[in-house]
């Protein structure tokens, strides 16, 4: 069920999106570029956050292994915001965005959208099988972008999320209690920073993970005061939520347990 020849294009992939700045790790490329090349439900894939584009340029070089499923990214590519890298005093990515995706061949591949997520939904129309959410970190932020887009997920997309481990809320705080705790919300995990779940429209669908994201969520739910309100942890706070970090699993995704774990029959049989 992975592409033929996987294993190698996967790797190139992630040699040419590691050319284009951004803060995903090696193990969080490989897990972003399985979610995109194994389609678990028909649609589109959406970005909400793009920077200079590593996950964007990934994104659609993955997904044209699968047949080239739309890309949209949604980023105003503005700064500052208080959890947006730093754009070392330009006041927009823009032009390396764009320039990156000529770069590595994606341009035509990827259709951006230079605004917030927020007035995106507002018009939004079509399905989404991999929603990726890696926009404003702040509880707010997170939770918009969550909101907005949930009514379009196809049934058995996946809902993808970065730097849940990190000392933004956001993340942390959507991932365990919005997603994990919902009955519609059937195989999930970490890879990294990446927090990843497949939805489902039936929770009957969904039933048979409840315990294990239960169990998750108890785990995750140990971070959440060390970052409530937008703190952040300092001196043994730091060493305690570390060491609560620590205890979330956050392995590499393997294929083989990936395919094993979701469900793809929101897929149209061939």
């Amino acid at each position: 069920m992975l592409p033929a020849g996987y294993p190698a294009a996967r790797d190139d992939i992630v040699r040419v999106a590691a050319g284009v700045r951004g803060y995903l790790t090696r193990r969080e490329m490989e897990c972003l570029c399985l979610l995109a090349a194994v389609p678990t439900a028909p649609g589109a894939i959406l970005e909400i956050g793009s920077f200079m584009g590593r996950s964007t340029v990934l994104l659609a070089k993955a997904a044209a292994l699968a047949g080239g499923s739309e890309v949209h990214a949604v980023d105003p590519l503005d700064a500052p915001s208080s959890t947006d890298p730093d754009l070392r005093g330009a006041d927009s990515s823009a032009e390396a965005f764009h320039a990156n995706l000529a770069r590595t061949g994606v341009a035509d591949a990827v259709c951006h959208h230079r605004m917030r997520s927020e007035a995106l939904a507002e018009h939004w129309q079509g399905d989404l099988r991999l929603l990726w959410i890696d926009g404003d970190h702040t509880l707010h932020g997170a939770r918009t972008d969550w909101v907005s887009f949930r009514p379009h997920l196809s049934d058995g997309a996946i809902v993808a999320m970065h730097d849940v481990l990190h000392t933004f809320e956001g993340g942390v705080r959507v991932f365990a209690e919005d997603l994990l705790l919902s009955e519609h919300i059937g195989a999930a995990g970490l890879c990294g920073s990446i927090a990843w779940a497949q939805f489902h429209h039936d929770p009957a669908d969904a039933a048979s993970h409840r315990e294990a994201n239960l169990r998750l969520y108890r785990k995750m739910a140990r971070l959440i005061p060390f970052v409530a309100f937008g703190r952040k942890p300092r001196g043994l706070a730091r060493l305690r939520w570390k060491i609560a970090r620590w205890r979330v699993p956050h392995g590499p995704l393997d294929p083989a347990s990936f395919l094993a774990a979701v469900d793809r029959k929101g897929l149209p049989s061939r």
